[in-house]
């Protein structure tokens, strides 16, 4: 009996007394090292980390931002010196177009004004041109002189069928040419009889006549052509274009008939009058001078303008801030070439034959694009031959 308690004993006081006073130490330090954080130098390495990523991701995005600004400006300075020279290169091409080409000398003009004072409607003079010659707006600085340029000056107009609808000098860009080709607007409507020289014509309804009292045309056949206003459209079937007589400067004469020598247009044979057609008269004015509109910056710009027929001028193309022309010049007509040899500013061509123009154009991104305070310039050339001359 005495045995058995000692081994009892031994084995109870062998095994480890577990209690909450030895337990409660040995979990308190596993939690505190569990929640530790980041030290101090482990978030400022992170913090230049992510500092220089952000940098390189800015970086990278200005670059984008930049190089998608200068290929737009260069895609958008090409469009427009496109589209620029697309328009004049039109115009010019169809320079002294009169139906099928009767002799400068059988052009007639009907209305009151001698040809000198109907720059805008003076066929005689197919293509012409003003040289910017001083950095200045005045006309003088121009030559030959701004004087018989139809515009506004002072509140009145100048040179202008329609008041108001002139040019406004003093926008226009200093050293930059004027160009002005003058033609008759094709196809012609063609007359459904024949027309004596002081009868009003008469031409074929084809449901395309948007001819209006007010306007100007030209009559005109492979012998002859004559300048003439429109007083009256009227009529059923056919339509009469009546020419009545007027005293102002640009009314239909009461002295002048469509033909000075009295020759009718067309006959009493249907194939001849079917060669004889009326047309409008347009002179386009291509011109650069400031626009509209600001850039990116806020600054003015300038654009190519066009002043077409008695309309008013119009914006065309933003972007534009050069314009500069020659005339190619044909000294030897009578030789078998019918090329042009020279150009020449317009005071140089004198009695030549002018056979093309050649149109340079400097055209801008509008916008800043680059490091540059200014917007980027390109110089565009191209050769225009008159098909009519």
């Amino acid at each position: 009996m005495k045995l058995l308690m000692q081994l009892s004993s031994r084995t109870h006081s062998s095994q480890p007394r577990i209690s909450e006073h030895h337990s409660a130490p040995s979990r308190r330090p596993l939690l505190r090292r569990r929640a530790k954080g980041f030290s101090l130098i482990e978030l400022m390495l992170a913090l230049t980390l992510g500092l220089v990523v952000t940098a390189g991701i800015v970086q990278l995005f200005v670059g984008n931002n930049r190089t998608n600004q200068l290929i737009t400006g260069q895609s958008r300075l090409q469009e427009s010196a496109r589209y620029a020279l697309d328009f004049i290169s039109r115009s010019t091409r169809s320079g002294g177009f009169y139906g099928c080409d009767p002799e400068s000398d059988k052009l007639y003009n009907s209305l009151n004004a001698d040809w000198p004072q109907l720059f805008e409607l003076n066929l005689q003079i197919p293509v012409q041109g003003f040289d910017g010659t001083n950095d200045g707006n005045t006309l003088g600085d121009w030559t030959p002189s701004l004087t018989t340029l139809p515009r506004n000056s002072g509140g009145s107009s100048v040179n202008t069928i329609v008041p108001g609808n002139g040019i406004d000098i003093s926008t226009l860009v200093p050293l930059s040419d004027i160009l002005v080709v003058r033609y008759q607007v094709a196809p012609g409507h063609r007359i459904s009889e024949q027309i004596d020289a002081n009868e009003d014509p008469v031409i074929e309804n084809n449901g395309s006549v948007d001819f209006e009292a007010g306007d100007y045309a030209v009559i005109s056949n492979c012998e002859q052509a004559a300048v003439f206003n429109i007083t009256a459209v009227g009529g059923g079937g056919n339509i009469t274009l009546t020419r009545g007589v007027g005293v102002g400067v640009f009314a239909n004469s009461a002295s002048k008939s469509l033909s000075e020598q009295g020759v009718s247009y067309g006959d009493d044979s249907a194939s001849n009058n079917q060669g004889s057609v009326v047309s409008e008269i347009l002179t386009d004015i291509y011109f650069v001078a400031e626009s509209t509109n600001l850039n990116n910056r806020g600054d003015n710009i300038t654009a190519l303008w066009r002043k077409s027929g008695t309309d008013a001028p119009v914006e065309m193309v933003e972007g534009i801030s050069d314009l500069q022309v020659l005339f190619g010049i044909d000294s030897t007509p009578n030789d078998s070439e019918f090329g042009a040899n020279r150009y020449v500013p317009f005071a140089g061509v004198g009695s030549n034959t002018v056979r093309s123009v050649r149109v340079s154009i400097e055209a801008n991104t509008v916008d800043v694009v680059s490091e540059s305070a200014e917007p980027i310039t390109r110089t565009f050339t191209q050769t225009i031959s008159l098909r009519n001359s």
